[in-house]
Order: C-alpha cells, then structure tokens, then sequence
C-alpha cells in the first residue's frame, strides 16, 4: 500500500512539474517572447496541443497528489473533463508532431516560421523541439506509468477540437490574410479540401491506435492485479 501511494506520489509530482513547465511556457514563449518578436502567439496546432497537454497534466497531478478529490461534490465533472482532455491531447499531440517532422524533411518552411531561411535551425528552436518532442516523452511516460483511460465515445471531442482549430485559422486568415497551414487554407482552392481531409484522418487513426495502446495496457494491469488478488487469497 506504502508502496502504491509512493508511486501515485511521484506520478503527480511529475505531471506537476508537466504543468508548471506549460505555465512558463505560456507566459514566456506565447505571452512575452511574441510580444517582443512575435514568434507564435497561438497562431499553430502545435501551440494548441502543448497549452492542452499542459491543462490535462494539471488536472490528472491534482487527482494523483490529493486523492481526496475523488469522491467530492465536484470531483465527477472534473475528472470527466480530466478523461475527455486527456483523450484529446494524445491524437491531436501526435498530429501535430507527425507534421512538424514531416515538414522539416519534406517540406521545410523557415521563411513562413521564422522570416529566415536559416533551415534546419528554425525546427530546432526550443520551443518546437517542446512541442514536437518534449510532449511524446511526457505522453509516452505518463502512459506507462499512469492509468488514466482513454474512451472510444472521445473521438468526437477530439474533432471537434480540430474543428475550432480549424475556425480559428480561418479568423486569423480574415484578420491578418495569413493561414497557418495550407489544409486550411481556403484560398488555395479544393488542395486545401485534401490536406484538410487528410488531418482529419490522421487525427482519428493516431486516436484510434492509441486507444488500442491504452487497452493493452490496461489489461495488462488488470491481469497483474487478477494474480496478485489470487496470491493474496491462497
């Protein structure tokens, strides 16, 4: 037992420090440096994925350091907002980091990241090296070591996350005549309409593997408990 609350101890403390690193990440990288220079704002996927991943390890820490939280009065909405964001950050994670090494080998764009043509080294700003790299060490851990499920029924939740990603490019194309990525880029005509069916897709087949992923490993865990319980009672 000792043991058990000793892990989920250090769980949470490592999905604290998750969150902590995503609040600096904000105030420094998405609030101060692009006052300065303008480098993102939230103009990318990527920035929506990490600032996400960065909420749903502050949710799961909360549950992992103060058990006491399960079982409140409001404890049943937020750890199905915990589950929910927790679906979602996992494909969508996986879509943006898929396409951001895609570009740096097929289809490298320095001059629309940086306003330079200094490649490789616009993909190697630390920021992206958090959002494109960073994010699948934290996912890949805390999938091993977590048991936070992942539900088939949050595929819509994860679309529909695209589909407010997708009309926020569209405002800023409105706004500032610029879009972020050619798949939703309406101005390009019906090549937008492919891209944007081929993130679409993407999306809901890195959902679907993961969520194959995540019932392996529960029922793993569940066949490891089975044997203990037996143990325990011979």
């Amino acid at each position: 037992m000792k043991n058990a609350n000793a892990s989920r101890f250090a769980l949470g403390l490592g999905r604290l420090a998750v969150f902590a690193f995503a609040v600096f990440f904000v105030l420094y990288h998405l609030c101060y440096e692009n006052i300065l220079h303008h480098t993102d704002g939230m103009e990318y996927l990527s920035d929506w994925t990490f600032v996400l991943l960065g909420a749903s390890s502050g949710m799961t820490a909360a549950f992992s350091l103060a058990p006491g939280l399960v079982g409140s009065v409001s404890s049943g909405n937020l750890a199905d907002l915990c589950v929910v964001a927790h679906s979602v950050v996992w494909p969508t994670n996986i879509l943006s980091t898929v396409g951001a090494w895609y570009s740096f080998v097929f289809f490298p764009q320095c001059v629309a990241l940086e306003g330079v043509d200094n490649y490789p080294w616009c993909y190697l700003e630390w920021y992206r090296l958090a959002e494109h790299g960073l994010n699948m060490v934290v996912l890949g851990l805390d999938w091993y070591f977590g048991a936070v499920p992942v539900r088939r029924g949050d595929l819509g939740h994860t679309l529909v996350f695209m589909g407010a990603y997708t009309v926020w490019t569209w405002y800023l194309q409105i706004t500032t005549g610029k879009c972020p990525y050619v798949m939703f880029d309406f101005t390009t005509g019906w090549t937008s309409v492919a891209w944007f069916n081929a993130a679409m897709a993407g999306v809901t087949a890195a959902f679907f593997l993961v969520k194959r992923a995540f019932d392996a490993r529960d029922a793993q865990a569940g066949a490891i408990a089975e044997k203990r319980d037996e143990h325990e009672r011979e």
